[in-house]
């Protein structure tokens, strides 16, 4: 051993500080709790699991199998409840998605749209960043789930970012997909029918409390704070744009549409008219998405060949996905989600101030028990709760429900989002990149959204 090497101590960041803090708690846990004192297992093997999908020091299929493992030893839900997100519609359509991706990249449909698009934008990253973001919400009006908007629009994104010349990884590229997926997702939640939370939530108070919310009251009582989503996502997502020696100075011309463009084009085509019918046939979106993979697959058609499973899609994501649902199933099944809330409500203190410190901290525990499951999960947590919340804050239970989808439709982390998953799986998008996004459209409703809609609402007499 050469005595004159010197030894360099390894550099540790704060996520993996936090994630090897929370490993250590829960290997704590583990020892001095009883082993039928299931709360405070799940508690931590919940954290663990959300710190290390989030921080991304494992694979994610890692961590998911670790996850499934560890309820698996403690007994912590039956099988059926701890892997029941691969029965879920999330999970396929995930898994749909990732084959419908692959499909439009490889036979060059994709980039065919985009250098259609780019004959309108010209080689400008504002303007693409600004068409994209206009597509994603405009999107939202028609098709009424957020992952199957993700699947068209993502994949164009990147196709978009590669003829502009943004290798993957680098600003453009990153730019101009999460730009896709984020304004595609989070301010289409001032559509009553733009989101599968919104949608369970709405029909989670029409079960328990008899409530019924128009289409025109919702989008007047939560379009100020979506609105200002939309801009500060523009505000973050603009300064995105390389500097100009990175981009090419010509553009290819597109050619025809081939016979197999033609044919997925339609098929998406036939895709999109079921999901914006869906309230009328009641046919799943992910069971639309799901036929159309399987059209997709078959070697006759000459999109994919028959081993596009084996070596162009990887389905790692669609076990990370099915490991936050797990988490989300294992709460719900041990109580766990309802004991932190009951346990949060009283400190609250609601009542005992201004209405808008209630607001806020209704919307904060909202957001807080989303994370801890997820935004299409967190109604069956969130709305038991809101005949207390009504009763402590003299609220309508209307006000209630409206105050909670603030909190529901403000991820932190992705992993709150499933349709933020999918598109990190689909365009490569890092997850470091998303949480900053994430953490600063949070920031802006904190701090102008909550206010704005506050003063919104007063206006409106919701808080009367």
């Amino acid at each position: 051993m050469n005595e004159s090497a010197s030894f360099v101590r390894p550099k540790i960041t704060v996520s993996q500080a936090v994630v090897w803090f929370l490993a250590v708690i829960a290997i704590f846990v583990m020892a001095k709790t009883d082993a039928a004192d299931l709360l405070p297992r799940v508690a931590a093997i919940s954290a663990l699991a959300v710190a290390l999908f989030a921080t991304r020091l494992l694979p994610e299929v890692v961590t998911a199998l670790g996850c499934f493992l560890s309820f698996i030893a403690i007994g912590a839900a039956p099988n059926e409840v701890i892997f029941s997100g691969f029965s879920s519609g999330g999970f396929w359509l995930l898994f749909a998605g990732l084959v419908i991706g692959t499909a439009i990249t490889t036979t060059g449909l994709g980039m065919q749209v985009a250098l259609r698009i780019f004959q309108h934008t010209g080689n400008s990253y504002i303007r693409v960043a600004l068409l994209l973001a206009l597509s994603g919400l405009g999107l939202g009006v028609l098709v009424p789930a957020t992952i199957p908007r993700i699947i068209i629009m993502v994949p164009i994104a990147l196709s978009l970012a590669k003829t502009m010349g943004y290798d993957i990884g680098s600003r453009g590229h990153v730019g101009l997909t999460m730009t896709a997926a984020v304004a595609t997702n989070l301010p289409t939640f001032g559509i009553l029918t733009g989101n599968l939370p919104t949608i369970i939530h709405l029909g989670a108070f029409e079960t328990l409390y008899g409530v019924r919310t128009s289409y025109t009251d919702y989008f007047v009582e939560q379009a100020p704070i979506n609105c200002l989503r939309f801009l500060a996502l523009l505000a973050v997502m603009l300064p995105f744009a390389p500097p100009r020696s990175q981009r090419l100075s010509e553009l290819e011309d597109p050619t025809p549409f081939t016979s197999v463009q033609k044919f997925l084009f339609i098929m998406i085509c036939v895709a999109i008219l079921f999901w914006v019918t869906d309230s009328w046939h009641g046919i799943s979106p992910a069971w639309i998405a799901l036929s159309l993979a399987a059209v997709l697959t078959v070697p006759a058609f000459g999109i994919l060949d028959d081993k596009v499973m084996k070596t162009q899609i990887d389905v790692s994501p669609a076990f990370f996905l099915a490991a936050v649902f797990a988490i989300s199933a294992v709460a719900q099944h041990t109580g766990l989600s309802t004991t932190i809330a009951e346990q949060l409500i009283p400190l609250l203190q609601l009542g005992q101030g201004s209405d808008l410190r209630d607001l806020y901290a209704v919307a904060g525990l909202s957001s807080f028990l989303s994370h801890f499951t997820t935004a299409p999960a967190a109604p069956a947590i969130l709305a038991p709760l809101a005949g207390a919340m009504a009763t402590e804050t003299g609220w309508t239970i209307e006000t209630i429900s409206m105050t909670q989808i603030l909190g529901i439709s403000t991820p932190i982390l992705p992993h709150q989002a499933p349709p933020l998953i999918i598109s990190m799986a689909l365009a490569q998008i890092p997850i470091a990149a998303l949480l900053r996004v994430c953490a600063g459209l949070a920031v802006a409703v904190a701090f102008v959204g909550i206010p704005l809609t506050f003063v919104w609402w007063n206006y409106l007499g919701l808080f009367g």
